[in-house]
């Protein structure tokens, strides 16, 4: 009870106390606290948005890079090709059945037109393909046709 004022004794009165942030300061704290989170979102858009150029400039690379392995493997067939050329005929021949081709499956190809074209303008040399002599060459044949059957011999005194 001693820090009740006594009876009859005048109260001291005070006026209230200034509040412990003034406008200012609280207008201060408020401007730099929404620049701080301005800045935040915009550094999150930022990284986002090079995160996501970075992933295309990565996908064209990996691209870039799948086809300079497949033209080195197109280029290593090649010069195996190029060194062993009796394996490359080996494989042509027996796998694929390829040969080398008859006089009459050759196409020669002429310097100069045979024909004038339709349009009336002159063909340019080299760009018209001429039969080899004896025409067309012949169809090929699904299957090989058998040989000839041999003439049946005929018996004495048959009719």
């Amino acid at each position: 009870m001693r820090n009740m004022p006594r009876r009859g004794a005048v109260a001291d009165i005070r006026p209230p106390a200034a509040p412990a942030c003034s406008a200012r300061r609280f207008f201060a704290y408020w401007l730099l606290a929404l620049t701080a989170a301005v800045a935040a979102f915009a550094s999150h858009i930022y990284v986002r948005h090079r995160v996501v150029e970075l992933g295309y400039a990565l996908g064209r690379e990996r691209s870039l890079r799948a086809r300079m392995e497949n033209e080195r493997r197109d280029l290593e067939l090649e010069l195996a090709a190029m060194e062993a050329p009796g394996d490359l005929a080996h494989i042509a021949r027996d796998v694929l059945g390829l040969d080398v081709p008859r006089d009459d499956q050759l196409w020669t190809v002429g310097s100069e037109a045979t024909a004038e074209p339709v349009s009336g303008e002159a063909a340019e040399p080299g760009l018209v393909l001429r039969p080899a002599p004896g025409g067309l060459p012949p169809e090929p044949a699904a299957e090989p046709s058998p040989p000839p059957a041999a003439p049946a011999p005929v018996a004495e005194g048959a009719p």
